[in-house]
């Protein structure tokens, strides 16, 4: 299996509890290997930047998919009825039926996903900012015993 195959699984298996555990895992850093910690960040950084373009491709998705379902059901049930339905009418309708709560738990799930990998991304941007300035800290206090 591929470097992006793993990838797209850790995607679809990510929940809150391994969430902490990857997060962990990702803003370790060992002060005594900055040099080795900042040639790999880049390439992390990467992989996580393109999880969140494929978490976000998967939101946009399935909100597409619940707004289309809502708009043919709404459209199907004005149709279907030969009383003049008020909004209100219409939304609720939608709203009870067992489609509607499936394709908004697959949209929550798909914004929960997305939310996730945003923190990771960020969190790995303060590592980033975090490794640059212990860099320049070691080689600060390198020039003071010159």
């Amino acid at each position: 299996m591929n470097k992006a195959q793993t990838l797209l699984e850790a995607l679809e298996d990510l929940t809150w509890e391994n969430y902490v555990d990857i997060a962990n895992e990702l803003t370790r850093c060992d002060k005594h290997e900055i040099d080795d910690e900042m040639a790999r960040q880049a390439s992390i950084y990467s992989y996580y930047q393109g999880l969140l373009s494929v978490a976000k491709r998967n939101l946009d998705e399935a909100s597409l998919v619940l707004t289309k379902y809502c708009a043919q059901t709404r459209k199907d049930r004005k149709e279907g009825c030969s009383v003049k339905q008020t909004a209100k009418d219409l939304d609720d309708y939608v709203e009870s039926s067992d489609e509607f709560q499936v394709y908004n738990r697959e949209m929550n799930e798909a914004q929960f996903k997305y939310t996730l990998l945003k923190g990771l991304v960020s969190s790995l941007e303060q590592k980033k900012d975090m490794l640059v300035q212990m860099s320049s800290q070691r080689r600060a206090e390198t020039n003071l015993y010159r």
